[in-house]
């Protein structure tokens, strides 16, 4: 989760402002058992990760400097997303027209318990001394192009959405073969 918030006043600070702290806890749980991130000097914002998925947290910040920690701003609610879809996409195929190759796959629908798909991406690499290069598709299918002497790359395929990218599902794609 993305968390930000205004910063406190220096006038209301006794002593040198160090940073803040951000306390989150799962509904249901006590505050004192709130776990902790702390950001140095003036930031008053944070990337908390480790999180449950579909979870309710409380979450409230605090200033502190070398005394500890100060009052804490009322707490808000934070649902974090349901996880992607845990199965890969499959049935992949291939097929070759001049310098393009169509690779495409069964779409992957996700579960109750599963976020939402909102596109695919796929990985390519056009052999493993080379670097991969991303494509994004919001179909289950996508064109790419190819130089003349393509024999053979590998690629990665997987679901991304609002709860992250899912398991990819790997292939090798060879010239002379469709699946």
């Amino acid at each position: 989760m993305d968390v930000s918030w205004e910063p406190v006043e220096q006038g209301e600070v006794t002593g040198v402002l160090l940073g803040y702290e951000i306390r989150y806890w799962k509904d249901g749980d006590k505050e004192e058992a709130a776990d902790r991130v702390r950001t140095a000097g003036l930031v008053t914002s944070a990337h908390v990760t480790g999180l449950n998925p579909n979870t309710i947290y409380h979450v409230s910040v605090r200033a502190y400097n070398r005394a500890g920690t100060g009052p804490p701003s009322p707490s808000t609610n934070v649902t974090t997303t349901r996880p992607p879809p845990k199965r890969p996409p499959g049935n992949i195929s291939w097929s070759f027209s001049g310098s393009t190759v169509s690779i495409k796959w069964d779409p992957v629908v996700a579960k109750a318990d599963e976020s939402a798909v909102t596109g695919y991406k796929m990985l390519y690499r056009q052999d493993s001394h080379s670097a991969p290069t991303l494509y994004l598709a919001s179909k289950s299918q996508i064109d790419i192009p190819i130089p003349e002497d393509f024999t053979h790359a590998f690629v990665q395929i997987r679901v991304t959405g609002p709860g992250g990218d899912g398991t990819p599902a790997e292939v090798h794609i060879l010239r002379n073969s469709g699946t």
